[in-house]
């Protein structure tokens, strides 16, 4: 069980909760502090009858002595969390007099002043002398998750992702470009709740585009079904997402959800039109084990966006593993002759020994919006170099994903020499890095 304070701004509270359903975290609230403490008035000490209003977050500065408030074992049975909002009255000596719930569960609200009714303050003085005053405490009433292990995240081979665990056989054209690490960096950087894990990251980037934007994109997330009570099923949790979108005035739900089955899963999306960055968003739900499978899909256009959700009617259950050939027999043969060194299909090489076997490169184009930002940095890819020397799929592994697509759009230009084992041309895996430096 975890309670904090939420401090606010000015006079009383107003406290900012920020409901994180995405890119994820679901039901947790966070509060902030606002601007400098107020100072004191600097008129005549008004009467105890009339007692001044000072905001909490300069009260919360003369607090010496804070009681935790006990979580009401009902509540965690019922699992009800929760802010609670008290106005309390503070005498000439720092005590607290009188406790008034404002807002927030009765049950909370009880236990919350049953604490905040041993809080001792420092006196709050004007030109020297103490007064009684009144403020705001805020608390939040949030019940700890359990520690969660996290799901096996899956990996490409070839133009297909593959999750056993999940059921997930997922082919990709090579028009996707994957940013699975990037965003995995970026996710866990930004500290979002536990429970959720992203399995795969991918930008849609035509063979032919000439535009230095993707026009579309999607990442695949699991979401632990006991992470919260929005994330019990998919029907609660895109319902809690619509309120949420709304709420904080970001876009507004389009249509009802839509339900659609493949490969023996139910699935169920709804679609959000946001004011800012790509308009056209859908969010698809499947419920897989004790997961809730989400794919967060953006598209710059309508057309876009629908022809990202159809990569799911690719979906398949992931096959199982081929059982080996049970080996020949070569009792009474003369197997000397019949000893053959075998060519892997796929080598691994150093980007120093890819970079030698270069034959042709096309220079990046600066994205004028990364210009203008100035944006700059390293973009580094996985590349995999077919047998003719010709790059045929990439993932961005790091670097600014501003630049991402115009680093991906030069290198599917260039053009290598075959890379030969044993004198037969091989697939290279390699990594490619491109630098985009601004003149000062």
């Amino acid at each position: 069980m975890c309670l904090s304070n939420a401090i606010s701004k000015d006079r009383g509270i107003s406290a900012k909760a920020c409901s994180v359903l995405f890119f994820l975290g679901f039901s947790a609230s966070t509060f902030a502090q606002s601007a400098p403490a107020a100072s004191a008035p600097s008129t005549v000490a008004p009467s105890q009858a009339h007692r001044p209003k000072i905001s909490e977050v300069t009260t919360s500065q003369f607090l010496i002595q804070k009681v935790t408030p006990k979580y009401p074992e009902d509540s965690v049975r019922a699992g009800t969390e929760g802010v609670v909002v008290l106005e309390i009255g503070i005498d000439t000596s720092g005590a607290v007099q009188d406790v008034t719930p404002v807002s927030g569960d009765s049950i909370l609200a009880k236990a919350a002043s049953d604490a905040v009714r041993k809080w001792k303050y420092k006196p709050y003085l004007v030109e020297g002398s103490p007064i009684e005053i009144e403020t705001q405490v805020t608390l939040n009433f949030h019940l700890a998750r359990p520690q969660i292990d996290p799901p096996p995240l899956g990996d490409f081979q070839g133009d297909r992702y593959r999750n056993e665990y999940f059921s997930l056989f997922y082919p990709l054209s090579r028009d996707w470009v994957r940013e699975t690490e990037v965003v995995r960096k970026r996710f866990s950087a930004a500290n979002h709740s536990q429970g959720a894990y992203v399995l795969l990251t991918e930008v849609h980037i035509p063979q032919d585009n000439t535009e230095l934007r993707a026009d579309a994109s999607f990442t695949v997330f699991a979401i632990s079904r006991s992470s919260s009570k929005e994330a019990e099923n998919c029907k609660l949790y895109l319902d809690a997402l619509a309120t949420g979108v709304y709420a904080a005035k970001e876009g507004k739900q389009k249509g009802d959800v839509s339900q659609f089955t493949v490969a023996n899963h139910d699935f169920y999306r709804a679609d959000f039109e946001y004011r800012n960055g790509a308009s056209n968003r859908s969010t698809v739900c499947t419920s897989q084990k004790d997961y809730l499978l989400l794919w967060k899909i953006e598209g710059w256009s309508k057309k876009a966006l629908d022809e990202a959700v159809s990569t799911l009617n690719s979906l398949a259950e992931a096959p199982q593993p081929a059982e080996p050939e049970p080996p020949v027999s070569q009792s009474g043969a003369n197997t000397q002759n019949q000893v053959k060194i075998a060519t892997p299909s796929r080598v691994r090489v150093a980007s120093g020994v890819s970079t030698g076997l270069l034959l042709k490169k096309v220079q990046p184009i600066y994205p004028p919006e990364a210009r203008r930002e100035r944006i700059q940095g390293t973009v580094r890819m996985s590349a995999v170099i077919s047998e003719a020397g010709d790059v045929v799929d990439l993932e961005v592994i790091d670097g600014p994903i501003e630049l991402a697509v115009s680093a991906v759009n030069a290198v599917r230009l260039w053009k290598y020499r075959p890379y030969s084992l044993n004198g037969t041309p091989v697939k290279v895996l390699t990594e490619i890095v491109v630098n985009y430096a601004l003149i000062p």
